[in-house]
Order: C-alpha cells, then structure tokens, then sequence
C-alpha cells in the first residue's frame, strides 16, 4: 500500500513541473510578443510624427526646426532617400522597409543621421519661396 501512495505523489511531482514549464514558456512567449509589439508602435509613432513635423514646417512660408524622435532600441540610423514609395527608412545591420513622407525634398543620393541612445535628431527646414522641406544635421 505504501507504494501506491508514493507513486500518485511521483505522478503529482511530475505533472506539477509540466505545469511549470508550460507556464514559463507561455509567459516568455507573451513577453517577447509584447516586446515586438512595443517596437511596431514605437516605429509607427515616428512616421507619425516625422510627417506631422513635415506638414507644419511645409504649411508656414518660412522655418527651421529641431526636431527629436525616440526609435526602437535596435535601430542605428535614421535614412532619407528621395524616392517615391520609401523617402525615409530605419537602418541596423541592413535597411529596413520605411515609408513615404509626404512634402520632402531629398537627394537620390541616400543620407543617415546617427541615432544615440535610441534618440534621433535633426533639423526640418524650409525657405521663403521653396515648396517643399529639406531635412539637415
């Protein structure tokens, strides 16, 4: 009889630390979903942002401002290309897609501004009589 009791209480060990386990997992799952999550609005909230500053600066006859963008913490620079579909882009080890801003005017040529401490900064500036935005150091 001793032994039936000792091997229910085996099988309630073994089934307790399943539990345990599939509870960790789960919770390291939800966490790093969440982490990415975090990155994903992070990121839309730049563009947001950019595009805003871009249309206030675009909309007045004359300014220059600085402006100051918290990015995801993987990022190393923020790009500009003067293209039509993706005008502004994240770059980490490689490109990553970006977006189209409306209302800027950039070179063919590609240019970076470097992102510290997961800050990037530049100025939006636009002249008496131009039309569109330029973006500088």
């Amino acid at each position: 009889m001793s032994k039936k009791g000792e091997i229910k209480l085996s099988f309630g060990m073994i089934f307790s630390i399943i539990l345990i386990i599939v509870f960790l997992g789960f919770a390291f799952f939800a966490i790093q979903k969440f982490l990415g999550l975090q990155k994903e609005v992070t990121t839309q909230k730049f563009y947001e942002s950019l595009q805003s500053d871009v249309n206030s600066v675009w909309s007045s006859t004359e300014a220059s401002t600085r402006v100051e963008y918290i990015v995801p913490g993987d990022i190393k620079q923020v790009c500009f290309k003067g293209s039509s579909s993706e005008n502004v882009y994240f770059y980490t080890d490689r490109p990553k897609p970006g977006k189209h801003i409306e209302h800027l005017d950039l070179p063919e040529d590609s240019f970076c501004f470097p992102v510290s401490k997961g800050k990037a900064k530049f100025t939006l500036e636009k002249n008496y009589g131009e039309n569109l935005v330029r973006v500088k150091e």
